[in-house]
């Protein structure tokens, strides 16, 4: 399906917290980026490095990759966050952020949307899908949410969210979907994991599947996850929890029926996610709460209150 074939059959509820959005149209130079350390892996807990997702060899073929202080990389590094984007969807394949709770900052938004300097622009979404949710397109969906590397001093927190606004860090979303009990999740996890380290790590993408409909010129996933990593409150042992949700509901019946059934959002062991993203979370793995639960197990979530953390 082109977009000149497409008519919206979805009107999605505009939302004043997203106008005016802006693009700019002057692409800063790298050098620009040379201070940005990324997402740390020993953020949590220094004895027990917590690593990128290693992506498997059909993944690393479509990564857009670029050359960096003498070394070819495919991370990207922002202020507490990092990202790897996918060359076919422009739009990244998973995101990696920091959160410290105790040091958050409270930043006025500002969506100033950028590309970024160090991959080629082709490679890069700002425009096609997204637009006027009242017309029937998608807001840009923040992978690392806009708030979540918002810490460190004022300043710090003030690049860290400017940081958020890159179309490396966005995919089609429809804006109830990112709004709902998906955004909710990183808060409820922070609030209950250790008061004596108030952080946690976030790893969040979109499932890239074959018959993902494609609007607007782009295909657009139904379907993300986010694996977080945190130190539980009561064991103060490392744990890790993942979940899988759709917007296929909200993207107005272009697919009669979910992926993994009727419910919107699911608690997944890692191992289950691995296989869905195509990339392995190693080590991580291992501290999974339902780590003895087979790939297939699925826990509906309908509230935050459902979440298992232990």
């Amino acid at each position: 399906m082109t977009s000149k074939e497409f008519t919206p059959r979805y009107r999605f509820n505009p939302s004043s917290e997203l106008e005016p959005e802006r693009v700019r149209k002057t692409i800063s130079p790298p050098e620009e980026y040379e201070d940005r350390t990324g997402y740390d892996v020993g953020f949590i807990n220094s004895e027990t490095a917590i690593q990128l997702p290693v992506l498997s060899t059909a993944r690393l073929a479509d990564v857009a990759s670029y050359e960096w202080k003498g070394k070819r990389t495919h991370v990207l590094d922002y202020v507490h966050f990092s990202t790897v984007v996918s060359m076919s969807r422009r739009m990244p394949m998973f995101s990696a952020c920091n959160i410290d709770g105790a040091s958050w900052v409270n930043v006025k938004r500002n969506d100033d949307w950028k590309y970024d300097p160090r991959i080629s622009k082709e490679y890069q979404e700002l425009e096609g899908p997204y637009g006027n949710q009242k017309d029937g397109y998608f807001s840009r969906g923040h992978m690392t949410r806009r708030q979540d590397p918002d810490w460190g001093g004022k300043k710090v927190a003030a690049l860290a969210d400017q940081d958020t606004f890159h179309a490396t860090n966005a995919a089609p979303q429809v804006q109830s979907f990112n709004g709902g009990l998906w955004g909710k999740i990183e808060d409820y996890v922070l609030k209950n994991c250790d008061k004596d380290n108030m952080r946690i790590s976030v790893f969040t993408g979109p499932i890239f599947d074959d018959s993902d409909p494609e609007m607007f010129d782009m295909k657009i996933p139904l379907q993300f996850w986010k694996v977080i990593a945190f130190i539980d409150d009561e064991s103060k042992t490392l744990r890790a929890t993942g979940y899988v949700s759709s917007q296929a509901e909200a993207v107005g019946g272009l697919k009669p029926t979910f992926v993994f059934g009727q419910f919107q959002h699911q608690q997944r062991p890692l191992a289950a996610i691995e296989a869905l993203a195509q990339l392995s979370f190693g080590d991580l793995k291992s501290y999974d709460v339902l780590q003895q639960a087979s790939e297939s197990f699925a826990s509906a979530l309908h509230d935050v209150r459902d979440i298992m953390l232990s």
